[in-house]
Order: structure tokens, then sequence, then C-alpha cells
């Protein structure tokens, strides 16, 4: 039997060591020396706003790159009960963007996030899920532009 010490010893090592491993959340801690600044957008203006508030961490001063953004939400029927209600549903959004630097035009990609989801049967809760899930898929897309964009700095150095 472990005695009360050595658990209070266990968990004060377990904490000491995940205190120190070096998480830090991707982009709440801006360590990027680039800024992107939004050009134009078309599409859906809900996930262009979005996409645009979380580029705004991004502060750096060694370079700037302009993006262009087309997006476009899509919501499928995946499969029906057997009345003929949607059952499962999913939830696609399409962004096309154009990086550019000095009016060159480095980066030209098409990205897809989607996500399948059960129907509530309560629509204000269907509602709230779909928008932390259209959250989860706008922070997946910005992640990508944002890996794109380091990755672009890396091979131009």
């Amino acid at each position: 039997m472990i005695k009360p010490a050595h658990k209070f010893i266990s968990l004060f090592i377990i904490l000491f060591f995940l205190n120190g491993c070096g998480f830090k959340p991707i982009l709440t801690v801006s360590d990027y020396n680039f800024l992107i600044k939004i050009d134009s957008m078309s599409g859906d203006g809900l996930i262009n706003s979005k996409i645009e508030n979380k580029l705004k961490v991004l502060d750096g001063t060694e370079r700037m790159f302009n993006v262009s953004l087309n997006s476009k939400e899509t919501k499928n029927v995946l499969s029906k009960d057997s009345k003929g209600d949607p059952n499962i549903l999913e939830l696609v959004i399409n962004l096309n963007y154009k990086l550019s630097e000095n009016g060159k035009i480095l980066i030209d990609k098409t990205l897809t996030q989607r996500s399948s989801y059960n129907n509530i049967s309560d629509k204000f809760e269907l509602s709230k899920s779909e928008d932390i899930l259209k959250d989860n898929l706008v922070e997946n897309l910005v992640t990508d532009i944002i890996n794109s964009t380091t990755n672009l700095m890396i091979n131009d150095n």
C-alpha cells in the first residue's frame, strides 16, 4: 500500500515535469515573424470574419503577406432514419486562399475541412453544436494557412 506522503511526492514530481514540457497554445502566443493582411474576402461572410479574427493575432514585422479568401460552407445529409428525417449530418467548409507578397502570388491553395455529427431534435442545441464545429474547422483552416506561410518563409531562407 502506498503511503499518503509517497502519493503526494509522486504527484508533485509528475506536475513538475508536465509544467516544464513547453506547451503553448498555437495561436495565442505569437512567435511568428510575419503578418498576414486580408486583401479581399468573398463567399461565406461569417467564416471569413472568423478567419480574419484569428489571423489578427499575427503581428510579426519581418514580412507582410496579403491574402484573398473565398469560402463556402455546405451542410450535407449523410443518412436518414426510417421516416426520412436527417440522422447524420456533415458540415463542410471549402476555402480557397491566395497568399501574395508585393503583388506576386506565392500560394494558391484550396483547403477542405469536414465534420460529421448527429442530428439533435432541439434546434437550439443543434445550432450551438454547429457553431462549435464551425469554430474548430476554421481553427484548422487558419492553422493550415499559418503552417504553409511558415514553410514558405523557411524555404525562402
